[in-house]
């Protein structure tokens, strides 16, 4: 979001400026063939630029879980893994004994495009209210609108195609020809509401208005007023065709909250021939998601956006970088070649300031055959931009600030950190077939608390700072049986509230147990189906899984790590435990309501998170799982509050004046976020980067 414009405007200026990016993982591509890549050509021809690259795991099955274990979870020997998982503390003997949790567990990616690679594709923004506090020093001149519009094309359709358009003055892009194209510059086809079984049907759905808030709308499921959630479809029969995870979450949240609908999703989808997917009304709803020539690849409603898209629909930042740096398959050039370069395996360890201006990067040098083995390389830079998300980011700062090589960061640095209220809970039972494995593996949201009494869970107290946002959650095949089998394991060991060795010997039981079942099952199948022998979507389906987000306190520090301790440790400044935050009462409040409401009649559960139960307590791991931290180099209006200004400058405790910064030195990701959003946070993160960027290139000398 920074280097792409960056890159443009030095191409235009021709003075020979140059940016490399440093990124800590590697490529990850598909390995069936697509609608744009039938042969597969992608991987040899990123082998063939001496690039390192893996495939996608590709089963959708138990074989399917033991690859990602083993092959892209990124751990010790096996450090060009996608998957990064931080359970901050100390990890002690064997990972039992001696165990500290810091009551933090961070799941990221780690990969040349970074978290687009395994997030949900939600381009969500927050309600005014989060924007509005205080702690926000951002003065958007009135434009805050037109970056969350600017960000929104630039992860439909491409960084480099909402660039164009902002100079075309054509921002939200409008088919003015009504010829469906697509916008200058596209590499994606726009952003999609994806609630249908299948592409091409219409969803017949309600659109609300919501101004420059978003010019799409916010769409609704139909409903009849006055009808039971449980008698809707013989009211609706075209709400057949949607989704049933979609459909049943939001024919029950709408009996909870008028703040509701489909989430933008960064996926592309197929129109029908000849004409654009879902409404046709006028422009500002008419907004054209895919095209007809040339194809593009679509969603197929695998349910595997967090493991990687088979069918190359989703909207991966990698698409992106590889026709800026590297070119594509097909032939075309790099659109910046010699501008813009990218060197994978490449782990930062610290920024240093030249006494003669600009500063050193040091950085380990993975080996693509073995990225266990490194070698320490350094380069120079005249300016410097930190995008290694919450996590990394507050790392290096920390790092850099620690060994002298920055010397006078602000004294809040690594303050500020938030969980985003993250949250996740699972529900045995719903009243009707969920099928969470088809489909995005998110369809829609609720709004909760917006300081509407509609949206309360309390009405007589709408206080913003419980706003908070549940969302419907799929899970990918692979993972079905293990959550479909593993988390009741989970409860049934938490009714019995025993010791650490009664759980590891209770584990071992349940192992024998199912072999055991397996060997009968075999005998016994022809006489009567065996559970065994049950899909996936059959083990999950009448399973609900909700993530949600909310205002957390955002009070969080983290620090570094000594022997023996994660590289970043993390507490709370006011002394409670993460999961003590006052939002998760809230959550749980509205998880309640929700869960009445889609459970089957007379049926007493409640929605339970696997992370919290007395076995996790048991083990030293109950902690909150998250995959949207926020903070640790919050922005402020000066070094004494926070370690960057709104436009990503660094402090300088040192300067005064009308520059306090490190010349040159930037941040841009969700490490300067002062607070909680409560929602999705990539459109935010890519509107404020954006945002930043057209700031560097602002102060660039003539």
């Amino acid at each position: 979001m920074t280097a792409l414009p960056l890159a443009r405007k030095f191409k235009a200026r021709n003075k020979g400026e140059t940016i490399l990016m440093l990124e800590r993982g590697t490529w990850w591509t598909t390995p069936v063939g697509t609608v744009q890549d039938k042969e597969v050509k992608t991987f040899d021809f990123l082998k063939g630029k001496k690039q390192p690259v893996q495939f996608w795991p590709s089963q959708n099955h138990f074989r399917g879980l033991i690859d990602i274990i083993t092959r892209c979870y990124r751990r010790p020997k096996n450090e060009d893994g996608l998957y990064d998982f931080t359970q901050l503390g100390k990890p002690g003997l064997f990972g039992l004994f001696g165990r500290v949790n810091d009551g933090v567990t961070i799941i990221r990616a780690n990969g040349v495009g970074g978290g687009s690679l395994v997030y949900s594709n939600i381009t969500i923004r927050p309600p005014d209210l989060v924007l509005d506090d205080p702690r926000w020093p951002v003065d958007w001149q009135g434009k805050r609108d037109a970056y969350y519009e600017l960000a929104r094309h630039a992860i439909g359709y491409s960084v480099m195609s909402a660039l164009q358009a902002r100079d075309a003055g054509n921002l939200p892009y409008v088919d003015k020809n009504g010829t469906k194209a697509m916008p200058a510059g596209w590499v994606n086809s726009g952003l999609s509401n994806i609630v249908m079984r299948s592409a091409r049907l219409t969803p017949h759905w309600d659109i609300q208005d919501q101004g420059t808030f978003n010019r799409r709308g916010l769409k609704q499921i139909h409903l009849v007023p006055g009808v039971p959630p449980d008698q809707q479809l013989k009211q609706t029969p075209s709400n057949n065709f949607w989704i049933d995870r979609a459909r049943v979450f939001q024919t029950a949240v709408s009996q909870l909250t008028n703040d509701f609908g489909a989430v933008d999703l960064a996926i592309n989808d197929l129109t029908p021939e000849g004409t654009a997917l879902g409404p046709t009304e006028p422009p500002p709803n008419y907004n054209p998601e895919n095209t007809k020539d040339p194809p593009k690849n679509y969603c197929e409603r695998q349910g595997r956006c967090n493991v990687g898209c088979l069918p190359g629909a989703r909207h991966t930042l990698n698409k992106q970088l590889m026709g800026a740096i590297l070119g594509k398959p097909d032939g075309t050039p790099p659109a910046f070649e010699k501008i813009l370069t990218l060197e994978p395996l490449a782990e930062v360890d610290t920024i240093r300031a030249l006494e003669t201006g600009g500063y050193e990067i040091r950085y380990q040098q993975r080996d693509q055959n073995d990225p266990s083995r490194t070698t320490m390389k350094s380069v120079t830079a005249e300016k410097v931009i930190v995008s290694a998300g919450c996590l990394g980011t507050s790392e290096i700062m920390l790092r850099s600030k620690a060994s002298g090589t920055l010397p006078n960061l602000s004294e809040k640095t690594g303050f500020g950190f938030s969980t985003n209220g993250d949250y996740v809970a699972f529900l045995d039972e719903t009243a009707e077939r969920t099928s969470i494995l088809r489909g995005p593996v998110t369809t829609s949201f609720g709004h909760f608390n917006t300081t509407d009494p509609k949206t309360a869970s309390d009405p007589s107290k709408v206080d913003p700072s419980t706003f908070h946002t549940l969302e419907d959650q799929g899970i990918p095949p692979a993972l079905a049986t293990l959550v479909g089998v593993g988390e009741p394991f989970i409860r049934s060991l938490a009714a019995g509230r025993r010791g650490i060795l009664w759980v590891i010997v209770a584990a071992i039981r349940f192992g024998l147990r199912r072999l055991g079942h397996y060997w009968t099952a075999f005998w016994n199948n022809f006489r009567q189906r065996q559970d065994i022998f049950e899909s996936e979507d059959e083990i999950t389906n009448k399973m609900m899984c909700v993530v949600a987000m909310g205002r957390e306190a955002s009070v969080g520090q983290f620090r570094l790590g000594g022997p023996g301790e994660t590289p970043l440790r993390i507490s709370r400044t006011d002394g409670k435990k993460f999961h003590e935050d006052p939002i998760y009462d809230e959550i749980r409040k509205s998880l309640a309501r929700l869960e009445r409401v889609v459970s089957p009649a007379g049926k007493q559960q409640e929605f339970q998170n696997p992370f919290f139960n007395p076995v996790t307590k048991e083990l030293k791991a109950e902690s909150i799982a998250l995959s949207h931290p926020l903070g640790g180099c919050i922005m402020a209006t000066d070094a004494s509050r926070g370690v960057v200004d709104q436009y990503g400058h660094v402090f300088d405790k040192s300067k005064t004046g009308a520059r306090p910064f490190y010349e040159g030195l930037y941040i841009a990701d969700a490490s300067i976020i002062p607070t909680a959003l409560g929602v999705n946070p990539s459109l935010t993160i890519s509107a404020l980067s954006l945002r930043i960027a057209d700031q560097i290139i602002a102060e660039l000398p003539s």
